[in-house]
């Protein structure tokens, strides 16, 4: 399994999995091509030799230093293995390659597996959205900041 920036040849297998993950709910065409071609989003495909297997998405703003994991898809035969958590780290390693060091997402609050996967990776749930998907289905605001990560900060005892 390898993980690899996306390409619009990728299209078609990544409509295959926002349509076998998300059904109804998944992001039409038209906001798949942006991820795939603006300069301030990216997508991520995991391979399993030529196969798509999961993919995730994500917007960036470089000026706010926020970045933003749209979404996280894993097809139902490769659930289970750890790959949503190596698709949120691969997202992590763009976003700080761009000197990005807020992360934040959406996840829905029924989710459970989804919900683990992110606080196990340092998300903190900050508030939760009603109705956010669909009419009774919320969704968890989740961020992670990693402004201080591995600075050292001198403090003074009086």
């Amino acid at each position: 399994m390898r993980i690899r920036l996306a390409r619009m040849d990728d299209l078609p297998a990544i409509m295959h999995t926002e349509n076998s993950c998300f059904g109804e709910e998944r992001f039409d065409t038209g906001v798949v091509r942006a991820f795939l071609s603006r300069k301030d989003s990216f997508a991520l495909v995991a391979l399993d030799g030529a196969d798509v297997i999961g993919v995730a998405m994500c917007n960036c703003s470089e000026r706010n230093a926020r970045g933003r994991i749209a979404s996280v898809a894993v097809l139902d035969d490769h659930r289970g293995k750890g790959l949503g958590s190596k698709l949120v780290k691969a997202c992590e390693k763009v976003f700080r390659k761009k000197s990005i060091t807020r992360f934040s997402l959406e996840a829905a609050v029924d989710n459970k597996p989804a919900v683990r996967t992110y606080i196990s990776n340092g998300y903190v749930i900050k508030c939760t959205m009603k109705d956010y998907y669909s009419r009774g289905r919320g969704a968890y605001f989740m961020e992670k900041d990693v402004t201080m990560e591995g600075k050292r900060v001198k403090v003074k005892v009086s």
